[in-house]
């Protein structure tokens, strides 16, 4: 039942998180729906430091409640928890890889990299926000392990199907978007992740050669920059 509505409310995900997040500037808090406030936070450490990082501490950062950051927050939750098992999380033994861009992007941002604006990632051509590209893979450095956490191939399926035929519009439209924010805001955050999600088991990689964050930046500004001049073209 649980699957059946996912597929039925996630249909409209891609026509509600489509702005760009702003941070919070103002010390404000937002009203979140107490089922967001009971999700269990993300505990690691960073830099040595403990971090206790709550979804709506993310959700204050970019003063935007939007659905892509309450899924992908349970995602990189369930991964993380997942990859270290009984052991404490330690960020700086963690590398993510993202082929989704939005909501999932900024999280990861907000969590590894502190949401420093300055630092924002900006996605190449080619990440969206598609939900085939909803795949995350993480992988723990001193172990040489990783797994991969994906959005239900039954949820991007039907999704994808969705997305294919003429957008809603009117209530169709209004309807589909209440439904997906009451389900993501409401029901979700009370089920086992899985329900939306499938993690792969754990397994054991033998890495080669290596990229910087400043390297990675500069390759992501000079394949945008390349994109742009041939879409100009």
């Amino acid at each position: 039942m649980i699957k059946h509505r996912l597929c039925s409310c996630i249909l409209g995900f891609t026509l509600i998180c489509l702005g760009v997040a702003t941070p919070l500037m103002a010390s404000e808090k937002k009203n979140y729906p107490e089922a967001l406030k009971k999700i269990p936070p993300l505990m690691a450490t960073q830099n040595g430091e403990v971090r206790i990082i709550h979804l709506t501490d993310v959700l204050d950062f970019y003063n935007k409640t939007c659905p892509g950051t309450v899924l992908s927050f349970i995602a990189i939750r369930y991964g993380v928890d997942t990859l270290f098992g009984e052991d404490t999380p330690d960020l700086d033994d963690l590398v993510v890889m993202s082929r989704v861009g939005g909501g999932p992007l900024d999280t990861l941002d907000f969590i590894l990299k502190g949401g420093n604006p300055a630092n924002r990632t900006w996605p190449p051509a080619g990440i969206d926000r598609s939900m085939e590209n909803y795949v995350l893979q993480f992988y723990r450095k001193s172990t040489l392990q990783g797994l991969t956490v994906s959005l239900r191939k039954d949820v991007w399926s039907t999704a994808d199907s969705y997305c294919s035929s003429a957008a809603p519009t009117g209530e169709t439209a209004q309807q589909r978007r209440t439904d997906l924010r009451r389900f993501i805001f409401q029901t979700l955050p009370a089920v086992h992740p899985s329900e939306a999600f499938e993690a792969s088991a754990v397994y054991t990689f033998i890495p080669w050669g290596s990229m910087t964050e400043p390297e990675m930046r500069r390759n992501i500004r000079h394949q945008r920059r390349q994109h742009t001049e041939t879409q100009e073209g």
